[in-house]
């Protein structure tokens, strides 16, 4: 059983070069340690069915997966790697734990939320990848109106597009896994950070109750892209 959900699990490498669907977009996995590196890493390519059939394999088996996907073109610091890789064996292997519950927060920590899932790629100090992820750091994209920046973070973005003079043509998966607090919160340290601050006094900050009102509004990542030029 668990050599089929291998092998059905290998052929997602050759899907690299595609954006995750928008019914992908609402799988869920379950909450652990590395979680979040699995939503913003895999679902740029592949939406997360094919990690879900792939429940038990051994921890040889998910090594072979992870090397294959970087084969591919997934890219990995050793830190995330090994993350990852302690993530998909508790809690994807043999012998998982119970399920964790989701316990409420009073306050979401904005700069620990961009840690956990958005430094990755757009860099600690939100000045991005040339050629590969936008900078925030000065993206006017950020105040283009209050919820805008809401939405890439919910559906994800996709195409063409120009950041400070850079051009850009790659697909963010949608994080929508992320609660409406703390989304609400990492799009206000966003704004509030690296050089950023100078404009949050021209636009409210978000409160989750924005969040689950655009929440239900469906929208693909090219469509989001799309509303920049509105």
């Amino acid at each position: 059983m668990m050599a089929l959900a291998f092998s059905r699990l290998l052929p997602a490498a050759v899907l690299l070069a595609a954006s995750a669907t928008a019914a992908g977009a609402g799988i869920r996995i379950p909450n652990g340690p590395g979680s979040n590196i699995v939503y913003s890493k895999c679902q740029a390519c592949h939406d997360l069915q094919y990690v879900n059939d792939a429940k038990g394999l051994l921890p040889t088996q998910w090594e072979a997966v992870v090397a294959s996907m970087k084969d591919y073109g997934l890219e990995l610091s050793d830190q995330d790697k090994s993350k990852v890789l302690e993530y998909l064996t508790t809690y994807m292997g043999p012998n998982p734990p119970p399920a964790e519950v989701a316990t409420p927060v009073a306050k979401v920590d904005g700069a620990a939320v961009w840690q956990q899932n958005c430094a990755a790629c757009h860099g600690a100090q939100g000045k991005g990848q040339a050629g590969y992820f936008p900078p925030l750091a000065g993206n006017s994209d950020l105040f283009k109106d209050q919820a805008f920046p809401v939405l890439v973070v919910l559906h994800g973005i996709s195409g063409p597009l120009t950041a400070k003079g850079q051009q850009f043509n790659g697909s963010m998966p949608a994080l929508d896994h992320l609660s409406d607090a703390e989304i609400a919160a990492v799009v206000n340290f966003i704004r509030g950070a690296w050089g950023n601050e100078t404009e949050t006094s021209k636009i409210k900050p978000v409160m989750p109750e924005l969040v689950a009102q655009k929440r239900e509004q469906a929208l693909s990542p090219t469509q989001v892209n799309a509303l920049r030029g509105q």
